[in-house]
């Protein structure tokens, strides 16, 4: 067994063996998540049993381009589509000129600034842009930026990479300043640098890749937020073949994970070998009565509800789990 940090999270990396004949409530308030890496298939079903949940590690956030912009927007839900033409009627009302441009190191530069800035005011940030500075500069004649700027001043940017061989683009980085964020102006940016893809003549575009669990590094929030705009999360490997694997986690709570918290498991049907099958959610909170709703965005899979409560007030029986739909 190895306690790893995960960025503030106190994660148990062990084996099959030890995962199986751990007891495991012994460790509540030790540990918030207990991992088994790269499960073998006839193992995963003694590990469901035991409460572990088989998983991608990380997922990757697809849509399609459609053939434009009026297709894009039918396929969101009305909500959303108000949430899109706001933003833009905010954006055109503030003066804001959004356009795209080539990443130039100035302009690189510039956006770190604003992104290091955004990070700032996060609970949990985990600054990836400026760790990735050099690649991106090595990357820069595949990438654009979409800006918005008021008066001259960079207030929010897009940075996607064109991937040709994937007939895809990513949507890599994005930032915005605090009085443009409370009024969507992100939306404006991913509705711009979508279009442009498909002005380029790519089918698919990706709003980039999460780890598998949400509500510490990124919050419950982000995914229902990625899920209204258009974008579903499928296993990074089968987007990135290098990128991704597998894993099971036992999810133990406590204060360092949010509440709710929320990863995508795989379903019991995998473990045999059968027919692919969307990704279930699960939900972990403390709360008595969650709206799963409001975490769950447009997300079409089943979602289950696992109430997690302290050591102390817990019985013997597993998680309630809920069969709802979002």
């Amino acid at each position: 067994m190895q306690i790893e940090d995960t960025h503030g999270l106190p994660v148990a990396v062990v084996s099959v063996r030890e995962a199986l004949e751990t007891d495991w409530e012994t460790w509540r308030g030790r540990v918030a998540v207990v991992r088994v890496g790269n499960p073998p298939a006839a193992d995963r079903p003694a590990l469901r049993a035991a409460g572990f949940l088989p998983k991608p590690s990380w997922l990757t956030w697809i849509a399609d381009t459609r053939v434009s912009e009026e297709e894009f927007l039918r396929g969101l839900h009305r909500k959303e589509r108000q949430s899109v033409q706001a933003a833009r009627r905010h954006a055109a009302a503030s003066d804001l000129r959004v356009e795209v441009l080539p990443l130039t190191e100035p302009l690189l530069e510039e956006f770190l600034g604003l992104y290091e800035r955004q990070m700032a005011r996060m609970r949990q940030a985990l600054p990836v842009a400026v760790q990735q500075r050099d690649q991106l500069r090595e990357a820069a004649a595949d990438l654009y930026a979409v800006c918005a700027r008021q008066a001259g001043t960079l207030v929010g940017a897009c940075l996607s990479q064109r991937l040709p061989e994937a007939d895809l683009v990513r949507l890599r980085f994005s930032a915005v300043d605090e009085r443009s964020r409370s009024h969507s102006l992100a939306r404006v940016l991913y509705m711009a640098a979508i279009g442009h893809a498909r002005e380029l003549g790519f089918g698919r575009v990706s709003l980039g890749n999460d780890p598998n669990l949400y509500g510490h590094v990124v919050e419950a929030g982000l995914f229902a937020f990625k899920t209204r705009l258009g974008f579903r999360p499928v296993p990074s490997q089968t987007v990135h073949p290098h990128r991704g694997d597998d894993s099971a986690d036992l999810v133990l709570g406590g204060p360092l994970l949010a509440d709710p918290a929320l990863l995508l498991s795989y379903p019991e049907t995998a473990d045999e070998g059968g027919p692919a099958a969307p990704l279930r959610m699960e939900l972990f909170t403390a709360a008595d009565d969650p709206d799963a709703s409001r975490y769950t965005g447009s997300y079409g899979g089943e979602v289950r509800v696992r109430v997690l409560r302290p050591a102390a007030e817990r019985d013997e029986s597993a998680p309630v789990a809920s069969g709802a739909s979002a």
